[in-house]
């Protein structure tokens, strides 16, 4: 019976040996066919699981990074949908916590051997809203017998809504307004500067306000017994013949004076002095004097200066002139079809009235043109300042060019004339017009020959 049993135990540790032998040649000849292979895959996203309500948290990364290794041909296929970064802040009180980052994936064969994070540190903090005053700083003063009145601000609070640490830091808003000497209530729209509680200029970049700007309405009050009055320029007479007055211009154009009240409240303006334009040709600049009525006196003694313009009256004139022949080439003669052209000229009124004859001139400019028929543009001057020519009527002439006869070519003509003449009277005519025309004919050739014969005789007798 023992020598059955120690065989029946031999033939087990034999079975089992096998058994391992066999499993272990498997693992050998499956990790040969699919051998083992590591992967690193990048950006896998982080989910927030369990945010806390009405708070901000930082800290958390968008994405991650692991290292898988498994079989080749399942780590070559892997994705990043495959993995999922969880980072679960359920419970998680104000403050700073460190909480870890859960990796999850679905391949049985595949497993996580590195990961860029495994715990990180999350800050939370509580999202709050909180009323900053704004105060207005205001630089500068107003005009004198002016004071500034109780100031209005639109909004007067800021709500300010972010993470508890940087909104309760805030102290105020401040804006700074700059007067200059104002008259009148000045209004500004400004964007403000917050402050912290230690007075250093803080951001309020990422958090949100109920207003970025504000209104500040500063009222400007006039006090008793001063008054701004607007100042008229009183003048007589006009400017010379062919002038007219353009504008009148005073600086400054209101003066601050002082007076009983009653005496200010029924006073509207202040005049000048008056200023005689008359015969003016030409804009002035001068001081004047203000006449005040008895009892009111300047608040300060300023110059007062006032600018008379003048401008001439400029208007339209047509003048007739008859074209100036140039530049014609010597042997030619030239024929224009029209005697005189109108000269459309603009200027100053007077400087028009007095125009002469030689004060405009028009041109035909001949130069290089050969005999036939031209078009011609007419070149138009006027020889007065301020005066201009605008247009000529007709803009251009038409021109005939012909060749001056000389006198041996008035002779040629006139041989060639009686020659013709001559052979047309040897013709027979019957009647009186015959013998007259024969007559003439006659003479001709006596005029034409008798020249020639006087030559000769004379040669002869020298001879």
């Amino acid at each position: 019976m023992i020598r059955l049993v120690k065989s029946l135990a031999a033939n087990v540790a034999t079975l089992l040996l096998s058994f391992v032998l066999a499993a272990g040649i498997w693992v050998v000849a499956v990790r040969e066919a699919d051998p083992p292979d590591q992967r690193r895959l990048d950006d896998i996203p982080v989910q927030v699981i369990g945010r806390p309500p009405d708070s901000a948290v930082s800290g958390i990364p968008d994405t991650v990074e692991v290292q898988v290794e498994g079989p080749s041909s399942v780590v070559s296929t892997l994705t990043i949908a495959a993995f999922t970064a969880e980072v679960d802040l359920s419970g998680v009180s104000p403050g700073v916590t460190e909480v870890p980052v859960n990796i999850r994936h679905s391949e049985e064969l595949v497993e996580i051997v590195w990961q860029s994070e495994e715990r990180i540190a999350v800050e939370v903090e509580p999202i709050v809203s909180r009323d900053v005053p704004v105060r207005v700083e205001v630089r500068g003063s107003t005009a004198r017998g002016y004071e500034l009145g109780d100031l209005f601000l639109e909004p007067a609070e800021i709500v300010v809504t972010g993470v508890a640490s940087r909104v309760e830091s805030l102290a105020e808003a401040r804006i700074t307004a700059f007067l200059d000497n104002p008259q009148q209530d000045v209004t500004l729209t400004r964007r403000p500067v917050f402050y912290d509680r230690q007075g250093n200029i803080v951001s309020v970049n990422n958090l949100d306000l109920s207003a970025d700007e504000v209104q500040v309405t500063i009222p400007v009050n006039q006090l008793a017994g001063f008054a701004a009055k607007p100042i008229i320029v009183d003048w007589e007479g006009d400017p010379a013949q062919g002038y007219r007055l353009l504008d009148v211009n005073v600086e400054p154009d209101s003066v601050l004076v002082t007076g009983p009240p009653g005496l200010l409240e029924s006073l509207s303006r202040i005049r000048t002095e008056p200023i005689d334009i008359t015969g003016l040709r030409e804009s002035v600049t001068q001081t004047v004097a203000l006449a005040l009525p008895a009892g009111i006196e300047l608040d300060e003694v300023q110059p007062v200066l006032v600018e008379i313009v003048i401008e001439p009256i400029l208007t339209s004139h047509v003048v007739r002139k008859t074209p100036e022949i140039r530049a014609l080439d010597e042997g030619l003669t030239v024929t224009v079809g029209v005697e005189e052209v109108r000269v459309f000229l603009f200027g100053p009124l007077d400087k028009l009235d007095s125009l002469v004859e030689d004060d405009v001139r028009v041109t035909l400019d001949l130069f290089g043109l050969e005999v036939g028929t031209h078009s011609v543009e007419l070149d138009a001057d006027v020889f007065v300042g301020d005066v201009e020519v605008r247009s000529v009527q007709p803009p251009e002439l038409t021109v005939n060019i012909t060749r001056t006869m000389t006198t041996t070519e008035e002779l040629t003509a006139t041989e060639s004339v009686t020659e013709t003449s001559s052979l047309q009277h040897t013709l027979p005519r019957p009647g009186a017009a015959a013998g007259v025309t024969f007559f003439m004919g006659v003479v001709t050739v006596w005029a034409a020959v008798m020249p020639a014969a006087v030559v000769l005789f004379r040669r002869e007798r020298a001879v």
